[in-house]
């Protein structure tokens, strides 16, 4: 019976066009694509939060001396997370003042250099 199916010419041709598609799929397999992918995000995500604090550190000794500045920015990245989460009010109680830690910027930018 199975030698019957193979034997048609409907179901070489149809093996004939997705022979390209099936060697792909088999070397993205074996090439562990999805684990590099995985790899790939998670330093990507560990790397992010040393340039962000360093960002901002940066941000807060730009903008010292224009406080309504700082303040709209607050407010935008507050705002910029759900209502209903408990994000922002996390967000309102760390209102901590990054121009006035220098030393931590400092270190916040050589972890963002050696995080790559």
């Amino acid at each position: 019976m199975i030698d019957n199916i193979k034997s048609t010419t409907a179901f070489q041709q149809s093996q004939q066009t997705t022979k390209p598609v099936r060697r792909f799929i088999r070397k993205f397999l074996n090439d562990w694509s999805l684990n590099f992918a995985a790899m790939l995000a998670y330093n990507l995500l560990i790397a992010l939060l040393p340039i962000a604090v360093a960002l901002f550190g940066i941000l807060g000794l730009v903008l010292k001396n224009y406080p309504t500045t700082q303040e709209e920015i607050k407010h935008k990245i507050i705002n910029s997370f759900p209502a209903d989460n408990t994000t922002q009010s996390g967000i309102k109680q760390v209102n901590i003042d990054l121009r006035k830690n220098c030393l931590l910027m400092f270190i916040c930018l050589l972890g963002s250099r050696f995080s790559f």
